[in-house]
């Protein structure tokens, strides 16, 4: 099968080849450990060196594509989150046969993709489509499984796609669906974020275990990595977080995927996710204010692994 990737006017077929960019997965068992933040914030950093980012939405959620883009609504699904209109698409051309909408969903239901401007010009978005996501995460058939494990490697092995983006990053739903792990099967390395309570703990050492099993079934040139396990929303003083952080810490087969900077529960990263918040980027507050100097540090550590 081949895919056609549209960024602009212009229809460019493309074959596979092999990933050469960083494509980045960002998993958790778990709801509420920050995923979508970590994401959000390492696409804005990245792009704000002059890396040429692509963000991909896979939660049906989509709380990573309202971050970036004005999504809409349908009033028939009170979960139906959409894309909006790209600003490409010409309603007078009756001819295209394009909705006039695009979507993660698209790489594996139709595989025409027209990723969205966003605010940051080197940073692009392909946002999600809730009821679509939802419709692939529910497949029962071991064939369509198989088939949407594989497919977004598949896509993103295009040469097309490689020539275009420096990085991707991916946000994922709270589960081990097949979405999960086709952004697993296709990511160059995986970010972890967990908050110290017991349950996303448990959360972690499950993804641990389908970072394992990716790991061994891969061959021995395209080896998936851990660019962190990223402590999230962590409460200086209180015991619980410190008993289990200073726990993680001591997992000697953990030691050296922990990420050394701690991300604090800050009332700055909620305000950041808000439409009306001033200034819109962490990366906007003073270089003196404890959460632009905490995010920092974070993504300066990812960039480190990232070049390893």
């Amino acid at each position: 099968m081949q895919y056609r990737v549209i960024f602009t006017e212009d229809i460019r077929y493309c074959f596979y080849g092999r990933v050469m960019m960083k494509v980045i997965a960002v998993v958790q068992n778990k709801g509420g450990v920050g995923k979508t933040t970590v994401t959000r914030v390492l696409a804005e950093y990245f792009s704000r060196q002059g890396q040429r980012v692509l963000v991909l939405d896979l939660d049906a959620q989509c709380n990573l594509s309202r971050r970036f883009l004005t999504m809409e609504y349908d009033a028939a699904d009170p979960d139906g989150v959409l894309p909006p209109l790209h600003p490409e698409f010409d309603i007078s051309d009756d001819q295209s046969g394009w909705s006039g909408r695009s979507s993660s969903a698209d790489i594996y239901f139709s595989g025409d993709v027209y990723p969205y401007p966003t605010q940051l010009d080197s940073l692009l978005a392909l946002p999600g489509h809730g009821p679509r996501l939802r419709e692939i995460e529910l497949v029962r058939s071991d064939e369509v499984r198989d088939a949407v494990h594989n497919r977004l490697h598949l896509f993103l092995s295009l040469v097309d796609v490689q020539r275009s983006f420096d990085l991707v990053f991916i946000d994922t739903a709270p589960a081990k669906g097949p979405l999960t792990i086709s952004a697993v099967r296709a990511a160059t390395h995986l970010i972890i974020p967990t908050t110290l309570e017991p349950q996303p703990i448990e959360g972690l050492y499950g993804m641990l275990q389908l970072w394992r099993r990716e790991q061994n079934s891969r061959e021995a040139d395209r080896p998936l990595q851990i660019a962190a396990i990223q402590p999230n929303l962590f409460r200086k003083g209180v015991a619980l977080h410190e008993g289990l952080l200073d726990s993680l810490r001591d997992d000697q087969a953990l030691a050296s995927m922990l990420s050394p900077v701690i991300l604090r529960q800050r009332i700055a990263f909620a305000e950041s996710d808000h439409p009306g918040a001033q200034p819109k980027s962490l990366f906007d507050l003073s270089p003196k204010d404890p959460a632009h100097k905490e995010v920092l540090a974070f993504c300066e550590h990812i960039h480190e692994r990232l070049i390893r």
